[in-house]
């Protein structure tokens, strides 16, 4: 067995190993998230749009082991994340409809690019060459080369949807100029209940996150080996089940008190000696320039 063949199966199995690695962290997120999902999405009374999209995002992604409707499972789990993400821009933009349709016709457009990459790779067929002496693949073909522009219609809808998001950050900065100060305070970027950490943690840095997978993914598909590029793949795969859902549940906890509170609200007197405390500790510096009912996810 010479180099070549030992190099390619060492990477096939780190491969293989990236796969079992990225299950386990959205399984483990899935198991440790439970509580939280039934109480803040499965018992509220209120039926929404995002609970169907949350549930797409969440498990649907879970059945993309059967390697049949691999692709398309990709795409229906990658689009809800994103609706996910249209409903919560909408909400940062007090629900202007035009954003919102914008939005959508942007997802639109960008589904509609992906099928078509898909279909026209799909008709060109590429001889397999051997990896390695010794070693065939149970493939039936090559991607082309230019297959990496399925991730040009997803990039441009992510950088879109961070670009307006900065943009509506930015806004909310200097409509609050005069408190600034304490506004930027470590102490709000620190405290995961602040305006400031909630803004970066799901409006900021999600979208982010999504942006560097995309772009990643062009450059390793453009300058790295095969193997490698299907690591990017892997990354790309998961990771969606696990933004979309924890976006919905880290805004739901932020916003919505546990559902046992809800039906014991104004039961007894320590409720109300409870709320009024609340509302004495109250920073209205923490206060968005944002509707609460609006920026809720439903």
């Amino acid at each position: 067995m010479d180099a070549a063949t030992v190099e390619w199966l060492f990477a096939d199995r780190a491969l293989a190993l990236l796969y079992l690695s990225s299950a386990t962290c959205v399984i483990y997120d899935h198991l440790t998230t439970l509580d939280v999902e039934v109480e803040l999405i499965w018992k509220k009374p209120r039926q929404t749009a995002v609970q169907p999209l949350f549930f797409v995002n969440r498990y649907v992604g879970d059945s993309r082991f059967i390697a049949v409707i691999l692709g398309y499972l990709n795409a229906i789990v990658l689009s809800s994340m994103q609706a996910i993400m249209i409903y919560r821009l909408s909400s940062m933009y007090n629900n202007d409809w035009k954003i919102t349709a914008f939005l959508f016709i942007a997802l639109v457009l960008e589904m509609a690019g992906i099928t078509v990459v898909q279909i026209v790779a799909s008709r060109v067929r590429v001889p397999i060459p051997k990896p390695a002496p010794g070693i065939s693949q149970c493939a039936g073909m090559f991607s082309p080369p230019w297959m990496f522009t399925i991730w040009i219609p997803i990039v441009c809808f992510e950088v879109l949807v961070l670009s307006l998001t900065l943009s509506r950050a930015i806004h909310h900065y200097r409509s609050t100029r005069a408190s600034q100060e304490s506004w930027l305070s470590p102490l709000q970027w620190n405290n995961p209940e602040s305006l400031t950490y909630i803004l970066l943690r799901d409006s900021i840095m999600l979208p982010f996150i999504s942006v560097v997978i995309c772009l990643s993914n062009i450059f390793i598909s453009v300058h790295l080996p095969y193997l490698v590029s299907q690591m990017g793949i892997c990354v790309a795969s998961f990771s969606p089940c696990i933004v979309g859902s924890r976006l919905i549940l880290n805004l739901r906890e932020a916003y919505y008190q546990p559902f046992i509170y809800e039906c014991n609200i104004g039961t007894n007197l320590e409720d109300e000696i409870e709320a009024s405390g609340f509302m004495n500790n109250l920073d209205l510096n923490d206060i968005p320039n944002i509707p609460i009912n609006n920026i809720l996810l439903a």
